[in-house]
């Protein structure tokens, strides 16, 4: 079911009214390729985003396996 991250996660960026690029695509988070995002950022928001997946994401409600297998290829840039 796509889009079940911003329902299980309490902290979703998309109740903060922050966009979410695997909301909009109607993905959940697990699911979504986050490397074109951080591909294209700044070296220094890179690493802020890098360090918050990190440290929140294996946290969060709607955390699934996939998404550790992302982190580690977000970690690599």
């Amino acid at each position: 079911m796509a889009n079940e991250c911003s329902k299980l996660n309490p902290d979703c960026m998309m109740k903060n009214n922050i966009q979410c690029p695997a909301f909009d695509a109607g993905k959940n988070c697990w699911e979504y390729d986050w490397l074109p995002m951080f591909q294209g950022m700044p070296q220094q928001e890179k690493e802020q985003a890098k360090q918050f997946m990190t440290a929140k994401c294996p946290q969060c409600a709607a955390y699934r396996e996939p998404m550790q297998k992302m982190i580690e290829r977000i970690q690599a840039l």
